[in-house]
This record gives structure tokens, sequence and C-alpha cells, in this order.
């Protein structure tokens, strides 16, 4: 036994979750992560490693993340097991294991709708907006400090990040400073000064490769958080960027959550723009086009 499968044996042992490991079978972990089904005598369990600097952060803001989500809608998303440190200094993280699919069908997406707007109805225990650790969206930390206002955390500790990492990389862009400038002093309080913003948990990356279905009972499932309190909206962002769910998702969703006007379309593309940040300052390339496009949309409207 490798001395990394040893490490993660001995925490399965001591958190009491099982004694000894069958078989191990080798799944996808995405981008980012190696991942694992691990057979054990008390059932499987899966596993995800990385080995960067940063993973014990990453898997730590993972494991409340997912805590959240299963206490607020038990099911929602697997549970957390445990978390740790390998000796490569990276870390693993333990989920329960469900088995996988993806759907499509209208039942699906409704029952998809009903599942996230009654997890966002939860709300922050403080009333405050943020979370009580650090997340990563990707690679890219995200800081949770609690904040009593949605545009002021929005702004200081979700858009002014990532926007000063992509200017630190691409000093020469003058007009993304520029737009980003008006975006962050203007245009987020001007569109939201006229609705309510509730602190409710959201996932924080719920992009179609972050949901699926769960084989067992045929329910939707969601996993890979990286939560905080925010504004429910705040998850259409990155929802309708990459394989959006369909028109009758958004009919369901919106009978326990109506969307609030005016600007509602304008939101949803300033909160597309982090993303889209994130994916500039991560992968380069088309993403700055596509974020100066939604930045001089919104800036027409101040």
């Amino acid at each position: 036994m490798s001395q990394i499968a040893q490490v993660i044996l001995e925490t399965l042992q001591n958190n009491g979750i099982c004694t000894k490991v069958l078989n191990k079978t080798a799944l996808s972990g995405g981008c980012l992560n190696d991942a694992f089904k691990l057979s054990t005598d008390t059932g499987n369990v899966f596993v995800k490693t990385n080995s960067g600097s940063n993973s014990r952060l990453m898997f730590e803001g993972e494991s409340e993340s997912l805590n959240a989500i299963h206490e607020a809608v038990p099911g929602f998303a697997p549970k957390p097991l445990c978390f740790g440190t390998l000796p490569n200094e990276g870390a693993f993280i333990v989920t329960t294991y469900i088995r996988l699919s993806t759907s499509n069908s209208a039942s699906i997406q409704i029952l998809f709708a009903r599942k996230l707007a009654e997890m966002h109805s939860s709300q922050s225990p403080n009333g405050k907006f943020g979370f009580p650790v650090m997340t990563m969206c990707g690679i890219t930390e995200q800081d949770n400090t609690w904040e009593v206002d949605w545009p002021t955390f929005y702004k200081e500790r979700r858009l002014r990040p990532i926007l000063e990492k992509c200017l630190q990389n691409n000093p020469g862009d003058s007009e993304l400073r520029r737009l980003g400038e008006i975006v962050i002093d203007k245009v987020v309080d001007h569109i939201m000064k006229d609705i309510e913003i509730k602190p409710v948990l959201i996932h924080g990356d719920l992009w179609s490769g972050n949901w699926g279905v769960n084989l067992d009972v045929n329910e939707p499932v969601i996993y890979d958080p990286s939560s905080c309190y925010g504004h429910n909206e705040y998850e259409f962002g990155i929802l309708t960027m990459f394989g959006s769910p369909g028109s009758e998702f958004f009919r369901e969703y919106h009978k326990y959550h109506p969307r609030q006007e005016p600007y509602f379309e304008q939101r949803q593309e300033l909160y597309q723009l982090y993303h889209y940040l994130n994916h500039y300052y991560l992968f380069g390339g088309g993403y700055q086009r596509s974020a100066i496009s939604i930045m001089r949309r919104l800036c027409d409207l101040v």
C-alpha cells in the first residue's frame, strides 16, 4: 500500500468510517483532481485527491459547503465524511459515494428547480453575506469575510479581487481596468438598489458539470461546491453560461423565488462577469473578449 493510500485509510479508520479497503476504482475527477471509489467493509465512499499547495484549503471549503447543502436539503449533495493532508503536501476529501448519470428530462429539470429553490431558502445563520471559511472556484481562492450587504460583498469579495488578478497577469489591459472600475463603482449599486436581497445558501459554481442525477433514487444532486450565503440570482451566472437548464427549470424555480425587476437579466450578466473574469485569469484567450462585452453593456446602464 502506498504512503498516500495508508494515510487515507488511517483517516477513514480514525473517523469510524471503515476498518479496511477492499477495492479501489479510478473515476473522473475533472481537470483539477484525481478521484476514485473505495469499496470498504462498510460500503463505498468517494475520494478526491489534489497535490496543490492550497489543496487542503480547497477541500476544507468544499467540506463546509457540502455540509451546509446537505443540512439545508438532505440528499441534494454528497455528505462529506472527512478530509486531510497527504504526505506530498497535497490533500484529500472523502464523501458518500453516489452513482451519477445525466438527464435533461422535464421531470428532472422541475425537481432540480424545486430542490435548488429549497436550498435558496436556507438563510445565513448570522444574517450576513459570506461564509465561515474560504472557498475556491477552480484554483481561485475566494475570501468569504462576512459583509452586512450583498453589493459590498460582491464588489469587494468577488469582482475586485478577480479583476486585480486579471490585471496582474495583463497589466497593459487598460480597457479592462477602465470598465471594471465603472462596473464596481457604479453599476453594481445601480442595478441592485430596488430589489430585496437575502443572504441564502448558494452552491457558487453550479455549471452543468457540477450537477447530475443520483441513479439510485432518480433525483438531481449537486457537487463540487464553493458556497457562500449570497444573492440567489448569483447562482444563475455560471448556470446559464455552460449548458443552461431549460425553460421548465426556470418556470418551476420562479414559482418559489419570483424574478425581481428591474434589471434581472442585467444582473445575470453581472454574475456571469465574475466567472468570465475567473476563466480569463486561469485560461486567458477569448474570455477577455466576453468579459469586455458584458462590461460595456453594463456600463451603458449608468
